[in-house]
């Protein structure tokens, strides 16, 4: 007969047992995976004092699915950006491009979606990135991060609220995406004709070593500016080249926010407006070297129609026709784990397009950034 010490060690097995196959079939419901950037280094840049500052956005960020049945899958997510350098949110000075200009960095200041997925492709609900940036921003060996990202449309955000978003499975390589936004719904209030919904959509194609993408897109309450680009990239062996075009027609209401500041929104004499439109062209080079990888790229940016500022101190030849050199490298310490070395050189001809995108009254702008990535 088994005495009390056998008994009590029995049941513990017994529930332990139980409790095993309970977390077993939960986790065989469901999956969550936490994954996040660390990212941080120095920035200097022609006219501003040395700072810190990251080459990728660094986050938090929580992903998961539950296996429904048949094919059917429920999905969520939710990222939380921030700055290493300070632990503050992320992303300050990005505007919300609402009507009504609210808090520029939310608490969830990345992706916070929930939706289905199957055989059909994958609908979510939420703040979603943008197809137009997302996809587009492949072919910049930089990913549009750091001051060796191309000059890109006033039109693009990483991020568009109160959307639904669709992205069809891929077939033969060919793949395309669909969102719709809702704007401001302020017709009682005084918006100018502005508040209206916005969508996108995306067409790409990807098969061995090219790739290719297309979208149109029209952001929400933007007083019906939109933005169109096209890109392609071939890859030889090591090195992959990559061309891009983007083309913007903003028609003034869309804020321009330049070192937190709300240049589009400001007013006077040397008030800033985003109206008019512009052309960008972005010649790319990316190479395996050693054990990291070298990026590099040339851009051509031309501003037209408009006058930069209401003054119009900008004449049509000098204005129009800007560059943007970038070179940069990636040093793999494993993984996970890297450090980088960036420089750029923009040439915008005149003070007042230097203005328009930097905030600074400079023809030209020399940047140089150094920092070190962690990624989980």
């Amino acid at each position: 007969m088994a005495n009390l010490g056998e008994l009590s060690m029995r049941k513990t097995l017994i529930a332990l047992a139980v409790l095993g196959m309970s977390a077993g079939f939960a986790h065989a419901q469901s999956n969550v995976t936490i994954y996040g950037v660390v990212d941080t280094g120095y920035v200097k840049q022609t006219g501003r004092d040395l700072r810190m500052g990251a080459n990728e956005d660094n986050r938090l960020g929580f992903r998961g699915t539950e296996d429904l049945g048949g094919g059917l899958k429920a999905t969520f997510q939710l990222e939380r950006r921030f700055e290493v350098y300070d632990g503050t949110l992320g992303n300050k000075g990005q505007p919300t491009y609402r009507y009504h200009q609210g808090d520029s960095s939310p608490d969830w200041g990345g992706q916070t979606t929930i939706g289905l997925s199957g055989d059909w492709g994958a609908v979510r609900l939420g703040r979603i990135n943008e197809l137009t940036t997302e996809t587009i921003r492949r072919f910049d060996p930089f990913n549009q991060f750091s001051v060796g990202s191309m000059i890109y449309s006033t039109q693009r955000t990483a991020r568009i609220d109160n959307t639904i978003r669709y992205d069809s499975p891929k077939w033969s390589g060919f793949s395309f995406g669909a969102t719709y936004s809702l704007g401001a719904n302020a017709k009682n209030e005084n918006t100018g004709g502005r508040d209206h919904d916005g969508y996108g959509i995306n067409l790409s194609y990807g098969n061995g070593p090219l790739s290719l993408t297309g979208n149109w897109s029209r952001v929400a309450d933007s007083d019906k500016s939109y933005v169109w680009n096209m890109a392609g990239a071939y890859k030889f062996g090591a090195v992959k080249l990559s061309l891009l075009y983007e083309k913007t027609n903003d028609k003034g209401f869309r804020a321009r926010y330049t070192s937190g500041r709300n240049w589009g929104l400001e007013s006077g004499p040397d008030a800033i407006s985003t109206k008019g439109k512009t052309d960008n062209w972005l010649l790319g080079l990316t190479a395996d070297v050693g054990p990291g990888q070298l990026g590099a790229s040339v851009s051509y940016f031309r501003i037209k129609n408009e006058a930069i500022n209401t003054r119009d101190l900008v004449s049509a030849d000098k204005s129009r026709n800007n560059m943007k050199y970038a070179l940069g490298y990636t040093y793999n310490l494993s993984k996970r784990t890297s450090v980088y070395a960036i420089a750029s050189y923009t040439d915008y001809k005149s003070e007042n397009v230097g203005l328009f995108y930097t905030g600074l009254k400079r023809e030209s702008v020399t940047g140089m950034q150094v920092g070190m990535t962690h990624k989980f």
